[in-house]
């Protein structure tokens, strides 16, 4: 059942209950239009009001605002420029081109990217990932915490997998994280704590000071002649920077380079490992994968043809072997068995490739195939295995003529060699 109603560019939308999965989209229309199979929907002063017994799904002008207050299956939200809301989810949610979030419990996991806006949680039960995001503020994390591109801070308070955070513009507080951190470049303030593994720390920091603790080791990458001031505290400290005014007594480690500014000060119960951070171009560190002007260059014409020549190749040269250690009791019926084996793994192998060309195709948008003015790649031909100069039965009666006394060794190994070099 469809339901439409024209509330304005801006409507606020809110959610009391949905029994099935959520999807919420926008659309270039000022109506509101709702579907479901068990769904009520009541006009309120400032929008609509929904209650839904089964899977709901929502088309909203692009400026609406929304609120839900209940969802127990999957939430899927895309393109909406208010402020969206859900308080208590009961599947996955995956967020898309959004601005303001507020999350209250996800039960499962979290994927969020392009949101313009600041993102709040107090509780993810699965991983949470994060790509082109504002700001991010979460409570409690269940398990890994993944996010790449933030224009803004990083403020985790319990995360209980392994955290991941790459080109952060902001400051990153961690209380307290039950695996490990890999922080790579990032602008901000660095303040991590209570870290129960290792810690992986990449590139330079701004100006200010820095501190991070891990109960289990701390690798620091630190670029060539780029300033700093690392004070570090561990049963081991392995330098292989080049630091002035070094300074090692017991467990505590010092030393500086230039000005000595940015001042990062390292505790770990396990060993700190300080090492040279070699950038291979500003480029590639600025690439992001997920841009519209993606360029594959790799080609999936042909790949299931050439996977097929490669197991056949493997099984004839199965087969040869077999042949030379079995002799005649190598029979035509287990001969027609391995070819039979080729072909089916040849038609697999072919079907396989022929799934991710489909798959590439449909994430990305763009078709695979020939590039222009250049032919299919040809299938490669299995190439015949190549028979030894000396074969097994010559071998045999060889060693059979010095076992009845008729050659001695020598004799036997000259004419072994003879057969080598035929």
């Amino acid at each position: 059942m469809a339901q439409e109603f024209s509330l304005g560019k801006a409507p606020n939308i809110v959610i009391t209950a949905c029994h099935g999965d959520l999807v919420v989209k926008s659309w270039e229309k000022p109506e509101v239009l709702v579907k479901g199979q068990d769904s009520k929907a009541v006009e309120t002063e400032d929008g609509l009001q929904i209650n839904s017994n089964g899977r709901l799904q929502l088309f909203l002008p692009e400026y609406a605002s929304l609120h839900v207050e209940n969802a127990r299956g999957d939430v899927v939200v895309k393109n909406l420029r208010g402020i969206t809301t859900l308080h208590d989810t009961g599947g996955d949610v995956v967020l898309v081109n959004l601005d303001q979030v507020t999350l209250g419990t996800v039960h499962g996991d979290l994927s969020a990217k392009h949101i313009n806006g600041r993102i709040t949680a107090d509780t993810i039960s699965g991983d949470a990932a994060f790509r082109n995001t504002g700001s991010l503020c979460l409570q409690q994390v269940h398990g890994d915490c993944v996010a790449r591109l933030v224009n803004g801070d990083v403020q985790l308070t319990a995360v209980s997998g392994d955290i991941s955070l790459r080109q952060v513009s902001g400051n990153v507080t961690i209380q307290t994280g039950h695996r490990d951190a890999n922080l790579h470049f990032l602008n901000g303030l660095v303040n991590v704590s209570n870290i129960h593994g290792d810690v992986r720390l990449y590139g330079a920091l701004r100006s200010g000071t820095h501190n991070c603790q891990a109960n289990g080791d701390i690798i620091l990458r630190w670029p060539l002649n780029t300033a700093v001031q690392i004070n570090a505290q561990a049963r081991e400290v392995l330098n292989r920077l080049l630091l002035d005014e070094v300074s090692e007594i017991k467990r505590a480690f010092s030393g500086r380079s230039g000005n000595g500014d940015p001042v990062i000060n390292l505790q770990a119960n396990g060993r700190i490992v300080l090492k040279e951070l070699h950038i291979v171009s500003e480029e590639w560190e600025n690439y992001q994968a997920d841009e519209p002007d993606l360029d594959l260059t790799f080609d999936l014409e042909g790949l299931g043809a050439q996977i097929s020549a490669q197991v056949s190749e493997q099984l004839s040269r199965l087969s040869f072997e077999l042949k030379n250690k079995f002799g005649p009791e190598f029979t035509q019926k287990m001969a027609e068995k391995i070819a039979q084996r080729a072909e089916q793994a040849a038609k697999k192998a072919e079907e396989a490739a022929e799934r991710a060309r489909r798959r590439a195709e449909k994430q990305h948008g763009v078709q695979f195939g020939p590039r222009p003015g250049r032919p299919p790649m040809p299938p490669v031909p299995p190439r015949p295995p190549k028979p030894p100069k000396a074969s097994a039965e010559e071998q045999l009666k060889i060693l059979k003529m010095v076992e009845q006394g008729i050659i001695t060794p020598e004799e036997a190994n000259t004419l072994l060699e003879a057969l080598e070099n035929k």
